[in-house]
């Protein structure tokens, strides 16, 4: 079994300046990346700050509105904005009873409910070397324009929609910069075990899907 990857390349700092993808966005996102920009170039990039730029896109249900009849009632996912380097903004849907892998992104993420109830949980490690598995740490029922951050290498986390809590939510998700471009790490909800997503692989959508090699 591998190591495990915990360096965070994507925690580097990128100015936001007004690219031509940006200028073309839409007036809500145009505004979100120019109340990040500052926050979102910092050596220690200030997630508080980020965070709350976010919840505050959250809230504007009238603008998300047609990105989520985008998905419809479908798990899935659709890019709102995707340079190719630097900070990214999705809007994410999983549907009842439905979680995402045990998975990290190594570089900053900000997650905020537009609406319904998302399960977040976050993890340590527990044990050493190939035999550390994934432990909750902290467990979140994230409503509308509530916020969860994190930061590598404390990013361990899953997200999705737990049977029973509300109704399966619609998400934005903001991550530093390309998740795929880095090798990421990924483990199986049940067995704790653990695979590296070597560049390119974005990993398992949903926890039920086979892991691969298993």
């Amino acid at each position: 079994m591998p190591e495990m990857v915990r360096a965070c390349p994507g925690c580097l700092s990128y100015p936001l300046a007004m690219t031509e993808l940006l200028q073309r966005a839409d007036a809500p996102v145009r505004s979100l990346f120019a109340r990040i920009a500052g926050p979102a170039a910092r050596a220690m990039p200030d997630l508080a700050s980020i965070g709350g730029a976010l919840a505050d896109l959250a809230t504007d249900v009238d603008y998300l509105g047609s990105w989520v009849a985008k998905l419809g009632g479908k798990s899935g996912a659709v890019s709102i904005h995707a340079p190719e380097r630097g900070p990214r903004l999705l809007l994410v849907h999983r549907s009842e009873g439905e979680m995402g892998a045990i998975h990290d992104h190594a570089t900053w993420v900000a997650i905020s409910a537009i609406s319904g109830i998302e399960t977040h949980r976050r993890y340590r490690l527990v044990g050493d070397g190939l035999a550390a598995r994934p432990e909750v740490v902290e467990e979140r029922g994230l409503r509308s324009a509530e916020v969860a951050t994190l930061l590598p290498p404390d990013d361990i986390h899953d997200h999705g929609h737990l049977a029973g809590h509300g109704s399966p939510a619609y998400v934005l998700i903001m991550t530093g910069d390309d998740q795929k471009l880095f090798s990421r790490n990924e483990w199986d909800s049940v067995t704790g075990r653990h695979r590296i997503l070597e560049p390119g692989d974005g990993g398992r959508f949903l926890a039920s899907e086979p892991m691969p090699g298993a």
